[in-house]
């Protein structure tokens, strides 16, 4: 049997500096970056539910696997897999123009 490969889309020191401004290596930025970084942290506070960014972040930074979050949570693991899918789509509609 061979071992499942997981894979993120979001690194998980971007999570962190977008998540806590002090984080070391996010004054190492350009203004243009950071810019993009503050109005990205925006679109993640605002524009998530606090379950979705619980899950993201446990998902995207903890390297948690849905199943793992769902045993945490006591959910079955489809409905974790549609929350981080929710939030996926909620953030992409909420932060396209910044990539535009």
């Amino acid at each position: 049997m061979s071992e499942r490969v997981r894979t993120r889309r979001i690194p998980a020191e971007f999570i962190d500096i977008m998540t806590n401004p002090g984080t070391p290596g996010s004054n190492d930025l350009s203004v243009r970056s950071r810019l993009c970084l503050e109005l990205i942290r925006d679109v993640f506070e605002s524009g998530l539910t606090k379950k979705q960014k619980c899950y993201i972040m446990l998902y995207y930074r903890d390297g948690l696997t849905m199943q793992e979050i769902a045993d945490r949570y006591s959910v079955n693991r489809s409905t974790v897999s549609r929350t981080i899918s929710a939030a996926r789509r909620r953030f992409e509609k909420r932060a396209a123009p910044l990539f535009r």
